[in-house]
């Protein structure tokens, strides 16, 4: 058997690395991916080890116990490099997998060391051409804090087949581990569940693409780790990652601010000053400026500090998720769209200021991800409107004191809008904080002397926001007591 020739990791990795600098045709034998035999990246890692491709639940390199796996790395806007998208693993068995034990199951006797292939993928090259830069030996229990929380994943995931909720599965009940669905047709799409009568989705775990961009930057790129919030594996065998993170924060709700910029020595009332507390507040105090926690990171959850004003019911801002550019946006199809996928896989972590004149204290925190309903609805709707405007020329009505588009605006009813990221507006070719459009603008009541001022086919950079009562809606609860008070 083939397996049979890489007896140790070593010999695995050692052949892994030969592979460096190879096309994905070259290491499948010089074989397109495309056509009618379509091959996808993983297959062709396995081509290069001589593995035939089967269903087989044992690890690819049996012997040696260590799975394969390719998967594709992209550059970012900014120049920094992640994961493209999540890792693949096995099928879950919904049949079997509730006869098992974590320690003893087929996931982690299939996934515990696997043999990563690192592709950098571009959206203007060819499959067979993308270029094998960087392998790794993964080896999921040498860090007992992950091991610690992908043991809970899988636990959750085994809950919810065990009490016949196996069609009720989402990768946002998840931290690092994920249940993603699997499979093109309708046919592959749902399994017979073993506790339940209701038809579920045919699922797959799968590593979470900020899991898989964290391991990436610093296990294979050798970047500086970033601070712990966990560093006793010990404190999640009764509590989840989330549940720690909010502990580490209620002690310090309805303080001052002032007192907390005071405590951490911090200085207040700068842009930067909420989210420099909150990072003292989580014990990763020196970070860099985006960088909260390597958990944070790898669980896909971006920390968002808000304020409200007392007595009012909604925030004091807007809240931003996602910037975007008109030449790539329009690409996109809403399916495969940056927006819905960052909508899909993003968890927030809202902490929650309110204000009372001059006085700022910290009110609450809170997890919260956007329901599949209002991403579906409203969201793509907007996001669609908005699309369709950018490609067929945005209406921009001109007027002394501002400059309004034809955009759909901020509304509780649609949530999602788009509005100006820069930090000024401009609508002329050369500034900073401009975009271009594919398509030239309607200008109306645009003077005929400021058109060197007002292009026909710049206008201020976009980005995605949400309704700031949509999300106020969200964190209500934190507000509960006044409420009731009042």
């Amino acid at each position: 058997m083939t397996d049979e020739l890489y007896k140790t990791k070593a010999e695995v990795h050692n052949h892994g690395i030969k592979a460096i600098g190879k096309t994905l045709s070259e290491i499948n034998n010089n074989q397109s991916l495309t056509g009618a035999h379509k091959s996808g990246a993983g297959d062709a890692w396995e081509t290069w080890f001589g593995k035939e491709k089967d269903s087989n639940r044992e690890p690819d390199m049996r012997i040696a116990g260590v799975e394969l796996k390719a998967t594709p790395i992209k550059e970012n806007k900014n120049g920094t490099l992640s994961a493209k998208e999540r890792l693949v693993l096995n099928i879950i068995n919904y049949k079997e997998v509730v006869k098992e034990q974590f320690e003893t199951s087929h996931f982690l006797h299939k996934n515990n060391t696997i043999e990563l292939a690192f592709y950098r993928w571009k959206t203007e090259t060819k499959k067979d051409d993308f270029v094998i830069t960087d392998v790794a030996m993964y080896e999921m229990m040498k860090n007992p804090v992950d091991f610690a929380i992908i043991k809970q994943d899988w636990h959750i995931i085994n809950d919810y087949i065990e009490k016949g909720r196996a069609h009720e599965l989402s990768e946002r009940l998840t931290t690092y581990l994920s249940p993603c669905t699997k499979g093109k047709t309708a046919a592959e799409s749902f399994r017979e569940q073993p506790c339940s009568d209701i038809p579920a989705k045919q699922r797959a775990y799968s590593l979470k693409a900020g899991y898989m961009t964290y391991l990436y930057r610093t296990y294979v790129l050798g970047g500086e780790p970033s601070p712990a919030i966990v560093t006793n594996p010990l404190l999640l065998q009764n509590k989840s990652l989330l549940d720690l993170i909010l502990d580490k924060i209620k002690p310090f709700i309805g303080s001052k601010r002032s007192d907390l910029a005071s405590q951490f020595n911090v200085k207040d009332n700068t842009k930067s000053t909420n989210p420099e507390i909150l990072k003292h507040i989580l014990g990763i105090k020196g970070a860099k400026e985006d960088d909260f926690g390597q958990e944070i990171t790898k669980a896909n959850i971006k920390p968002k500090t808000v304020v409200v004003n007392k007595g009012k019911k909604e925030l004091k801002e807007e809240f931003k998720i996602l910037e975007y550019k008109f030449d790539e946006v329009i690409e996109e199809t809403w399916e495969e769209s940056e927006l819905r996928e960052y909508l899909q896989d993003t968890k927030f972590l809202i902490v929650v200021f309110e204000r009372d004149g001059d006085v700022l204290t910290l009110k609450g925190a809170k997890f919260w991800e956007m329901p599949t309903e209002d991403i579906e609805t409203s969201t793509r709707m907007v996001w669609e409107d908005t699309i369709h405007k950018i490609k067929t020329g945005v209406e921009i009505k001109w007027t002394p004191n501002k400059r309004t588009t034809n955009f759909i605006n901020s509304s509780l009813q649609d949530k999602l809008f788009s509005k100006l990221s820069a930090s000024q507006t401009a609508y002329s070719e050369g500034s900073p904080y401009t975009d271009k459009l594919p398509t030239k603008i309607n200008w109306i009541n645009r003077p005929d002397d400021k058109t060197d001022l007002y292009s026909d086919y710049y206008m201020t950079k976009q980005a995605w926001w949400l309704n700031k009562v949509y999300i106020y809606n969200q964190i209500e609860d934190l507000f509960e007591s006044e409420i009731k008070s009042n």
